[in-house]
């Protein structure tokens, strides 16, 4: 295993943060990031561009929070090269969904709220036939995690007020909800190549391979074992050479 491998973080740890609650999905800001990135070539070079101009958003504090909140969800835990390529390629085709299948799996995968709040909110009621979702929800959700979660008694009422409604707007962003007060919640699009990025995903986190399909992550697409499999047999390959 290399050094690089060792310090790849690929999910979140530790207690629940609120980082939710200052952006939304800044889907376009991302890919505006990943293409400038496929430009420069370097992390460093990619921020100082985007902070100096390089966002749209007139005010420069503003573009610096983007820039974080980008950051931190695509590049802190370190991935292996593969896996920003693949964001870069998904990122260049504006016509198809691949970019927004692609940042509900690592904007998840890095922020255990969001993870929770999918398992256990947004999953359970898609399975149960209940097919809407409103603020309230999340944030009867906090109420009821603070057992478990203590440190979300130290978030005021304005952040978690922010927090739920940004966390219904992600998801809405990345194709798993429609709607504005009512969320509908609806099974994302997901292209045959973000299907491929999952599965190495996994495998490059060290879970075997017939264990694969039924990994809880198939199931932030809302997809059961049956349609992993099923869009795993139309693969040619089941992950990129290592």
């Amino acid at each position: 295993m290399t050094q690089r491998a060792l310090a790849t973080r690929w999910r979140a740890t530790g207690p629940y943060v609120p980082n939710n609650a200052s952006k939304a999905g800044l889907l376009e800001e991302t890919r505006h990031y990943l293409l400038t990135y496929a430009d420069l070539g370097d992390r460093t070079a990619t921020r100082q561009a985007l902070v100096n101009g390089g966002l749209p958003q007139r005010a420069r504090t503003t573009r610096m929070t983007i820039v974080e909140v980008i950051q931190r969800r695509l590049t802190r835990w370190e991935p292996p090269p593969w896996v920003l390529a693949d964001l870069v390629t998904f990122a260049q085709d504006a016509y198809q969904p691949s970019l927004a299948a692609a940042l509900l799996l690592h904007v998840v995968r890095q922020d255990r709220l969001l993870a929770a709040v999918m398992h256990q909110v947004i999953g359970p009621r898609w399975r149960s036939g209940e097919h809407t979702l409103v603020r309230a929800d999340v944030q009867q959700f906090l109420d009821h995690a603070q057992a478990e979660h203590p440190e979300i008694r130290r978030w005021s009422h304005a952040t978690r007020e922010k927090l739920a409604g940004n966390v219904l707007s992600i998801l809405r962003d990345y194709g798993l909800l429609r709607g504005r007060e009512i969320r509908h919640i609806v099974e994302p699009v997901v292209p045959p190549a973000v299907v491929a990025h999952l599965a190495q995903l996994l495998h490059a986190e060290a879970i075997a391979v017939p264990e694969i399909p039924t990994h809880p992550d198939w199931q932030l697409w809302l997809w059961e074992p049956r349609q992993a499999r099923d869009a795993l047999a139309l693969q040619t390959i089941l992950y990129h050479p290592l």
